[in-house]
């Protein structure tokens, strides 16, 4: 969260104890108009700048980026990779399907009775590539070792929130897990035992992006370690 003032005035930003718990102590610094400003960035709280503000002045905050994993215990031992504050998910080929906006309202969601539903239209998006990937970790060596930084041009259009637009990715080996598979619902069912896994034998090239570039998330992925 942050807020500016124009003028005479005040900028402050807030870096949620939540969202940047395990990475805020390896700030490096912050930047004002690219010149370093001496403070104390810690979690949880408010940094205060003061000053004349000009149309244009930048604040940048350097937060170095480093590969990190999170298990979850709960969900099966699967595991979640980030790199700095950012979560991946696997990279999926988006299908969109364009269905009727006034058949697909549901629950208590009401037209207007003047509204153009055909200038609201509503899409299905279902997967047009495999999703069913376990990660190939070997956590013998360093977690780095595992993986390939990626990082791509800026988009032309300044907006990096799509499979093909984001400028950052990660290359990681994958196995199909057998039997992971679509409910009943059409939904991605529920991670398979932990025990009872069975992975294909044979080990592909997959690509990890960012969560928020993908409508479509495997962000919690069962392991096979060699």
């Amino acid at each position: 969260m942050q807020r500016g003032e124009t003028n005479i005035g005040t900028y402050e930003f807030y870096e949620s104890s939540y969202m940047f718990h395990g990475f805020l102590k390896g700030i490096m610094g912050t930047r004002f108009n690219g010149t370093p400003v001496n403070v104390n960035l810690e979690g949880g709280k408010y940094v205060r700048l003061e000053r004349n503000w000009q149309k244009g002045d930048k604040v940048t905050l350097n937060v170095p980026m480093t590969l990190s994993q999170s298990v979850w215990h709960v969900n099966q031992g699967s595991r979640s990779i980030n790199y700095g504050p950012l979560t991946f998910s696997l990279k999926i080929k988006e299908n969109y399907e364009q269905v009727n906006s006034i058949e697909t309202a549901i629950w208590d969601s009401k037209w207007q009775k003047k509204a153009d539903p055909s200038k609201w239209p509503t899409y299905e998006i279902y997967p047009g590539s495999d999703w069913n990937y376990g990660l190939v970790i070997d956590d013998k060596v360093p977690l780095i070792e595992n993986f390939e930084i990626v990082k791509k041009d800026w988009p032309t259009d300044n907006f990096p929130f799509t499979v093909n637009s984001v400028p950052l990715e990660i290359k990681a080996h994958g196995r199909k897990i057998i039997g992971w598979d679509f409910d009943r619902h059409g939904l991605t069912g529920e991670l398979p035992i932990r025990e009872n896994l069975r992975f294909e034998p044979h080990t592909e090239n997959i690509t990890l992006i960012p969560m928020g570039a993908a409508r479509l998330r495997i962000s919690a992925f069962p392991v096979y370690n060699p």
